[in-house]
């Protein structure tokens, strides 16, 4: 028996091969995989192929006869790992830093020896460099590549949890973007909740990429996902320096601020501008669902916001001081959403948005994807999406549907910047 991967050594975006030869025509082989991630978490996966009548299994053109996924897919061992013990707080594969995956892979068949194998998945690229970035005016790490460039500069946001986004920015940069992973919120001296954040902190960032040498002054970008989507479709309506804007699970309006203390409960907007705070749509769930939060945390489950931001759009009186004018943004867009989105209605935001742009026939070019199956937490692709389904996924989604609107969305984002500002140095076309 014979066990392949190819490559051995990948970025997380590139797709490999992977083959068992040498069995009897039509014998089983079962094939495990495991690795950890950054907070010491295992994760597993396995499947059970049968062999073809040349005792071949193929897992890009084969189906698995069991195991963690079930349809033919190349990369399934992949994003339908688990975590090998159930944690309640555990949701997703954590990345924080974008250290390097090492996945081992054990195969087992009747008769025949096991075979282990070893496979490397990288987000950074040696060709690539990062730099920390801590100021009074700035706090955000940037990867771009070593060479002088110059490239196209993406600001990277994060969303409500406030973690950096270093893994997609090492990713970015190995496509040849000079990427500012930006913190807007949180570790000092920046303001410790999301309330009340200055806009003028993104037009610091655009400034700081525009003096730097290896990047395309005229070739500004920005990419959030949840609220950090919201703050950069508000930013791009700001500062005429951006040209395209991503949005992950977006929203189409300024919602209240989050993080306010029992000592200040006072309703406050997320952002401000020149000192004011923008106009915001409050966050007034209804009692049906504090009592569902009650329940929620009273089991320790996670708790779904869904209806709570449906709740808000009551509010109909703050609708259209609050809805983010997209129309006055100078650049393209693209939109990225979860039909099954159960943190907030982010497919409903992005046709609010689309329907808007339409309205004011928006000059350049837009576009929003709905994935069917999909929930709030897309990203890059080929990683564990989510934990089991037993116990009810806050962010919505199947780990197929995940894992589908993952790899799509990252094909999509990628060729929408090569559209926007043309085709990069870097020749790496992993995900392709």
């Amino acid at each position: 028996m014979q066990f392949q991967i190819s490559p051995s050594d990948a970025q997380v975006d590139q797709k490999v091969a992977i083959q068992i030869s040498n069995l009897s025509p039509h014998q089983e082989a079962t094939i495990n995989a495991k690795t950890t991630d950054e907070s010491g978490t295992i994760w597993i996966s396995n499947a059970t192929f049968q062999a073809d009548e040349h005792g071949i299994i193929n897992l890009t053109t084969q189906r698995p006869q069991k195991g963690t996924y079930t349809q033919t897919n190349a990369m399934g061992l992949f994003w339908s790992m688990q975590p090998l013990i159930e944690e309640k707080n555990k949701t997703f594969f954590a990345t924080p830093t974008g250290q390097s995956l090492t996945i081992y892979f054990n195969v087992e068949a009747k008769d025949h020896s096991p075979i282990e194998v070893v496979h490397r998945r990288s987000f950074s690229s040696t060709h690539c460099s990062v730099t920390t970035i801590k100021d009074q005016r700035l706090q955000a790490t940037s990867y771009h590549p070593i060479d002088n460039g110059p490239y196209p500069g993406i600001i990277l946001l994060s969303g409500s949890s406030g973690a950096s986004r270093n893994a997609d920015a090492a990713l970015l940069a190995a496509h040849g973007y000079y990427t500012l992973a930006l913190s807007y919120f949180g570790p000092p001296p920046l303001p410790s909740s999301l309330q009340e954040i200055p806009l003028e902190y993104i037009q610091t960032a655009i400034q700081w990429l525009q003096a730097s040498p290896q990047v395309r002054h005229d070739q500004i970008a920005i990419m959030g996902i949840s609220k950090g989507a919201e703050l950069a479709l508000l930013a791009g309506t700001m500062f005429p320096e951006i040209k395209a804007v991503i949005g992950y699970a977006p929203s189409a309006l300024v919602h209240q601020g989050l993080g306010a203390t029992q000592e200040d409960a006072s309703e406050r907007s997320s952002w401000t501008y020149h000192g004011k705070p923008v106009p915001f749509l409050p966050f007034r769930p209804s009692l049906a669902f504090q009592g569902y939060v009650t329940k929620q945390q009273q089991v320790q489950e996670p708790i779904a916001f869904y209806t709570a931001y449906m709740d808000s759009l009551r509010n109909s009186q703050y609708l259209e001081q609050a809805s983010i004018p997209v129309e006055k943004i100078q650049g393209s867009i693209v939109l990225l959403s979860g039909q099954d989105d159960q943190m907030w209605p982010s497919a409903l935001f992005g046709e609010m948005i689309k329907e808007r742009l339409d309205t004011h026939h928006h000059p350049y070019p837009y576009q929003h994807i709905i994935y069917p199956n999909a929930g709030h937490k897309l990203g890059y692709p080929y990683v564990p999406t989510t934990v089991s389904q037993a116990r009810g996924n806050a962010y919505g989604g199947t780990p197929e549907g995940n894992a589908h609107a993952n790899e799509d969305a990252w094909r999509r984002v990628l060729k929408f910047l090569q559209q926007t500002f043309g085709p990069t140095k870097f020749a790496y076309k992993a995900s392709e």
